[in-house]
């Protein structure tokens, strides 16, 4: 090194440039804003996505709970419904699940089901829901659907029911295709096709002067004896032989023959449902054909959930005499009687009274006052401003009902069948498509379970409506709540 030569020329060697260096890095050192940049940086690049993710988190539990309360509420609304099928309870689960749903911003529905199960002799409507949320966070964060179930269980009912049609010869014509209209579409909206884990069953009861047991008139009244020619005591004024020999009102002797219709029967059980093997019920001698009031043609059918056989007894309705509407709630009264059960086969036979999960109720339709009641097999005499007065006094008993006339029957054993232990829902259908009848109205009035029970159409279309909203009630009351 040259003697003379300062080492000024490299200023990280010269004592001026040290002092440069050392006076950079102590500022360095005491300026943090660098390094607090870097870790904003730093800590934002972590914790950004942590942080949506986060709220990804917080929105997925609100949502879920949203869902969560809308779903129960939907099944539940579903459960109380009268859907009978998971068609039917989807389709009402589906509509309530959509009116009580929020979702949050972004959020959309992506499924939903409602499902009948059975469950333990019940059934249970299960419900899922499911909602995709919007993705706040990174797609390295896992996005899952936010899904929820429900389950309700919805403790059901059978069903018995007897439907009481008046047959008689002013619901001829339009009237009486009007009335199988609607009872074929009460039918078909009664009688589940489904029928467990609860059934739902109708028995048809066709009435006008009388009832029409069919194959079970033997098991129901006797068994009729040989009439000996000429007619001997035991024939005349008595019951049981296959003919009759009386006195009519106007002092005429007539001999009837045997039928398979029956008539009310009399003494301690006169009002109430005991079976038939200690108190049959009375025998009908009917006029013969030409002269009116003859057998009614339309047979009884036990209670069954076989549409086709419901259907083809509607079909079978035909018009004609006059109108025995007692005997009608008679025979409404004992095809749902545990006491007339061996009467009829056994997918027919009534189950017992008060047995859990069990709805028993009547349907009584008429088109007109009742006026007509029996003594000794034969149409009685006058024992009323109305009984006696259909048809021809010339073919009616001299002597009169004991049992009172048709409306105190009618209104002794509609009350008998609403009562404990029976407890039998009655509805009652006054179809006035002749205009108001007073007694007629008065009848169904009293015979119904109460005023909300009680219907009077005028038209087809309004018979149509009544039964259809008798069938929604009966549905309802098998669904219970």
């Amino acid at each position: 090194m040259h003697p003379n030569k300062s080492d000024s020329g490299d200023p990280m060697r010269s004592p001026f440039g040290s002092r440069l260096v050392f006076r950079f890095l102590a500022r360095l050192a005491g300026d943090r804003r660098g390094v607090s940049a870097i870790a904003f940086a730093i800590s934002f690049a972590v914790l950004t996505p942590m942080a949506l993710g986060v709220f990804d988190v917080y929105m997925s539990g609100e949502q879920r709970g949203k869902l969560q309360d809308a779903l129960d509420a939907a099944a539940l609304y579903a459960a109380k419904s009268d859907a009978t099928d998971t068609p039917g309870v989807n389709a009402i689960g589906t509509k309530a699940l959509g009116a009580n749903l929020q979702l949050i911003h972004g959020a959309t529905l992506n499924s939903s089901s409602f499902t009948l199960v059975p469950s333990n002799g019940d059934t249970k409507v299960v419900a899922t829901a499911q909602v995709t949320l919007p993705a706040y966070a990174p797609m390295e964060f896992t996005h899952t659907p936010v899904a929820v179930n429900s389950e309700v269980t919805r403790p059901g009912n059978n069903l018995e029911v007897s439907l009481v049609l008046d047959n008689t010869g002013s619901m001829a014509g339009a009237p009486m295709t009007q009335l199988q209209s609607a009872a074929n579409q009460l039918i078909d909206l009664v009688v589940s096709d489904t029928q467990t884990p609860y059934y739902s069953k109708i028995a048809i009861v066709p009435y006008s002067n009388s009832v029409n047991a069919g194959v079970y008139a033997t098991a129901a009244r006797g068994t009729p004896v040989a009439a000996q020619s000429p007619l001997q005591a035991a024939c005349v004024d008595q019951v049981g032989c296959t003919q009759i020999k009386f006195t009519s009102i106007t002092g005429v002797n007539r001999t009837f023959n045997n039928s398979t219709c029956v008539s009310e029967r009399t003494g301690l059980n006169a009002f109430t449902d005991a079976g038939p093997a200690g108190a049959p019920v009375g025998w009908v001698y009917p006029p013969p054909t030409s002269q009116g009031n003859n057998c009614i043609t339309a047979t009884i059918q036990p209670l069954s959930s076989d549409k086709t056989a419901l259907h083809a007894t509607i079909g079978a309705l035909t018009a004609n005499g006059s109108t025995a509407g007692a005997l009608g709630v008679e025979w409404g009264w004992y095809m749902i009687s545990p006491n007339w059960a061996s009467l009829f086969p056994a997918a027919s036979q009534p189950a017992a009274y008060g047995g859990a999960h069990l709805i028993k109720a009547m349907i009584l339709m008429t088109d007109g006052a009742f006026n007509t009641t029996y003594c000794k097999g034969v149409i009685s005499g006058v024992t009323s401003s109305t009984d006696g007065t259909s048809g021809s006094q010339a073919y009616h008993s001299s002597c009169g009902s004991p049992n009172g006339d048709a409306f105190t029957q009618a209104q002794t054993l509609c009350s008998a069948m609403k009562a404990a232990p029976d407890n039998v829902v009655i509805y009652t259908v006054g179809f006035l498509h002749g205009g108001a009848d007073p007694q007629a109205q008065a009848i169904l009035a009293n015979c119904a379970t109460d005023a909300s029970h009680v219907y009077f159409p005028t038209t087809g279309a309004s018979l149509t409506a009544a039964f259809q909203q008798i069938a929604a009630d009966l549905n309802k009351l098998r669904i219970s709540h």
